[in-house]
């Protein structure tokens, strides 16, 4: 007989007399139900399937309950040499693991006396990289595992590179059917092949982060096939925080995981399980808290992240937390102070130490950079130099993202992902953000897939198709990479409608010649050029904005990119929505003001005197200075009294930004005025509904102009119009209906860029490559030229940068050879200290 059945013949006795004790029958009922589980049991154990019925849960009214299983198991704080499996129990009881090489060979164990019904066995000394199947219960028998699918895989060691996958989850915690098509398409793209990790990006149960709620959110009916056998990291959202606290690492989020605190899995002790890191093969994982622990410089946070970043020297480092530094979806990063304080505070320790890719959720979007370094303001701050490569990234398109690993660019630049729409998106928000390449309101998950020196990201849709990805790759480069700008159009070029344009470039080489340069229109290639004049013809295919880059190889394969210039073909167009109860309000004659009216009369409202409405929109990226050519607010029926005659004015609110109206007396009338304004006298409206020509305002070009032009305007700021007149139409507002709330649609041309050097379309004190790979900190200088600081090399050459010159390195073409006496490798393996 075996524990499982040892265990249950005594369990069975037990329930057996309770039944017979209470009630003096029921005693043949037990043994004719238990008969097909203790014939199982007898031959070596319960299926899948007749255990999970095996089991009953607290709170039987029979008073009949039978131990079991009710949370995972599920694997945490994986390293090279240990594990540790969690699960909960629906009875108290000792916990017991067991593992061995095999299902059938479990034959070592760890017992930790006592009761409890959340259970957590570390098992230590383990051989690394190297897979074990488990089983966990209890002293009395198994109660879950030991099949093929129970398996855990230990770390690599750290260093080495293996090939890793992860599966990444943002915002998850919906315990919804969006969430289970997340994970079927998931399963589809990998063939249920498991990934070796997987990290939740946070908001992993809501509303509250409660323990009931991640039960429904992650450990039934929705990962537990994964849950098994693959490691699960996560970073916390505000959610999350609703039922925890990270000061004192109490709630439930602090219950079910258990992260290494102390330093257990590589990187630097945090002290605390809100942030932390971890090693995986070649990579680090760096965890943080970006909502309840200080995100201000001299934090704990902060200080211990420089410490942590400072210490490794692995060839990956992968950063995550849930508040993003850049998007514009249902969250705008120019607007909320965890993601400005990621931003300005944590991103430049990130990339002081070379980070690669940050992951966040929290936007209910998808939203992909390109490959950028050194910007931390607001989106309207963006320089082209900020973008290392304004291309896709994808290696069948516009090419992979370079990362040298030495020299002057030696780790910059890094690929920010929003990822959270693992549960549910939040459409209806601009997704414009400069910095991204692609964005969508879009379902899914990301697979990141590590290979050495090879970093691919996949954004996988709920059909398992791959609707985005990138790749970076590190790489060392030889002697001097290529310079290369684009001459002509110049940047921010207006063309009336489609017309053939020539791309024009210049490229060099200080050490070397140009092989071929590239041209680019929005990632996707136009053309190749061999030879000087480098150039491509093109059409523009519509109207719209478009980016346009070259990119350069030399003869040595060394790749260099110019900065991004944008082409403008006609109008572009942008609109936005009142998306809140406090941007839609009316205000009585007495100055009472009304922000949760659940429609907007235009302007007479019944038995009162005439009101003032006001409207305002978040900016759908509008720049400062863009010439407006025309400007319309569409409203929709929201009842068919008319009362005319009807003469309206519409002004704007004369603001850099126009904040949110209020309930305090005048808050409308009260606000400044611009000096234009619009006359409009409706047509009726004759139908509930109704949203064409008759609700449309006239234009409002000169009236947005106005505000457009102030010299504190910006992209990020929002507008407002004030409504005034007699007479009556009623349109629906924001509380009445979300989706037929007024809406603003602009026409315009953006402003063409300023730069203190045209030519270059650059500024003075933008970072530049001054051709000499020995000099240092490249700048533009006051006279518009790119000039470095001189090292001891410039002048005599370091082809290699490995910081010896020509004249006296060994070999100025290998970086591993350089001194005499210095380490290296003969080729011969029967030879002993190379050097």
């Amino acid at each position: 007989m075996n524990d499982s059945s040892r265990y249950f013949m005594i369990s069975w006795m037990d329930i057996t007399q309770k039944v017979f004790k209470q009630s003096g029958r029921g005693l043949f009922m037990v043994l004719f139900c238990c008969l097909p589980i203790c014939s199982a049991l007898a031959h070596g154990g319960l299926d899948d399937d007749t255990e999970r019925k095996s089991r009953k849960s607290e709170g039987n009214p029979d008073n009949t309950t039978a131990l079991g299983v009710v949370r995972g198991p599920y694997l945490q704080m994986g390293t090279s040499n240990s594990m540790t499996i969690k699960w909960r129990t629906d009875i108290s009881t000792d916990s017991k693991v067991w593992f061995g090489a095999s299902p059938s060979s479990l034959s070592q164990t760890i017992l930790l006396d006592g009761g409890r019904t959340d259970h957590e066995v570390s098992i230590t000394g383990l051989a690394a990289n190297t897979k074990f199947y488990y089983a966990v219960g209890h002293s009395g028998g198994i109660l879950a595992g030991g099949t093929a699918q129970h398996y855990f895989k230990t770390s690599p060691k750290t260093g080495e590179a293996h090939p890793v996958r992860a599966w990444v989850l943002g915002d998850c915690g919906t315990a919804n059917n969006d969430a289970r098509a997340v994970r079927d398409g998931y399963y589809n793209y990998t063939s249920h092949e498991g990934p070796d990790l997987m990290l939740l990006l946070g908001d992993n149960a809501y509303e509250d982060g409660k323990d009931t709620e991640y039960q429904a959110a992650i450990f039934e009916n929705m990962y537990e096939e994964q849950l098994v056998h693959s490691v699960l990291w996560s970073t916390p959202g505000n959610h999350d925080y609703y039922s925890a606290s990270a000061a004192t690492q109490t709630g439930p989020y602090f219950d079910i995981f258990t992260f290494p605190k102390n330093g257990e899995a590589g990187g630097l002790a945090s002290g605390t399980e809100a942030y932390y890191s971890f090693d995986y093969a070649n990579i680090h994982f760096v965890v943080l808290d970006s909502h309840d622990s200080g995100r201000q410089p001299g934090d704990p946070m902060l200080v211990w992240l420089e410490n942590d970043l400072s210490a490794t020297d692995q060839d990956w480092t992968i950063v995550f937390f849930h508040h993003p530094p850049y998007s514009k979806g249902s969250h705008d990063s120019d607007q909320t102070d965890e993601m400005t304080d990621m931003r300005e505070n944590v991103l430049p320790i990130l990339e002081a130490a070379g980070v690669d890719l940050v992951l966040s959720g929290h936007s209910h979007s998808y939203e992909r950079s390109y490959l950028i370094h050194g910007h931390y303001g607001f989106s309207s701050t963006l320089e082209p130099y900020m973008i290392m490569d304004g291309g896709n990234g994808q290696v069948a398109g516009t090419g992979a993202y370079y990362k040298e690993v030495i020299g002057t660019n030696a780790d910059k630049g890094a690929v920010y992902v929003v990822a959270g729409s693992s549960g549910k998106i939040s459409a209806g928000y601009p997704l414009n953000h400069p910095v991204m390449y692609y964005s969508a309101f879009a379902l899914g998950s990301l697979s990141l897939e590590i290979n050495d020196k090879r970093l691919d990201l996949k954004f996988i849709g709920t059909d398992g198709a791959v609707s985005d990805y990138f790749t970076i790759q590190k790489y060392i480069p030889f002697g001097n990479p290529p310079i290369v700008s684009i001459t002509s159009p110049p940047d921010g070029t207006f063309l009336n409608a489609p017309q053939p344009v020539s791309i024009e470039a210049q490229a060099s080489d200080l050490d070397g010649t140009v092989d071929e340069v590239a041209f680019f229109v929005d990632g996707d290639s136009v053309g190749v050029d061999y030879s000087e004049p480098y150039s491509v013809n093109w059409t523009p295919p519509g109207y719209g904005a478009y980016t346009l880059r070259a990119r350069a190889i030399d003869n040595d394969g060394n790749i260099s990119n110019s900065s991004v210039f944008t082409l403008i073909v006609g109008e572009l167009q942008a609109c936005s929505k009142v998306s809140a109860d406090n941007e839609d309000a009316e205000e009585s004659s007495t100055g009472q003001v009304d922000v949760t009216n659940s429609d907007l009369e235009l302007v007479d409202e019944t038995d009162q005197d005439n009101q003032t409405v006001g409207l305002r929109f978040q900016n759908p990226g509008i720049p400062q200075g863009a010439v407006i050519s025309s400007a319309y607010i569409q409203f929709t029926a929201d009842e068919t009294r008319n009362d005319n005659p009807c003469n309206l004015t519409i002004f704007g609110e004369a603001s850099d930004d126009a904040p949110p109206f209020s309930s305090s007396a005048f808050n409308i009338s009260g606000r400044p005025r611009t000096n234009t304004s619009a006359a409009w006298a409706p047509a009726d409206w004759l139908a509930v509904g109704d949203a064409g020509p008759a609700q449309q305002t006239p234009n409002l070009a000169s009236v947005l102009q106005e505000i457009v032009n102030r010299p504190g305007f910006a992209d990020t700021s929002s507008f407002a119009f004030i409504i005034k007149g007699m007479g009556a139409r009623t349109a629906e507002s924001h509380d009445g209906s979300s989706a037929k709330a007024p809406q603003i649609c602009i026409e315009y041309q953006p402003p063409l860029p300023v730069y203190d050097c045209p030519l270059l379309s650059t500024n003075i004190g933008a970072p530049c490559y001054d051709g000499d790979y020995t000099t240092l900190n490249d700048t533009i200088d006051v006279n518009c030229n790119c000039v470095g600081t001189p090292t001891a090399c410039t002048g005599i050459g370091d082809a290699d940068a490995d910081g010896v010159c020509a004249n006296v390195d060994c070999d100025d073409a290998n970086p591993d050879i350089s001194l005499p006496g210095d380490a290296c490798n003969d080729g011969d393996n029967t030879t002993v200290n190379d050097t």
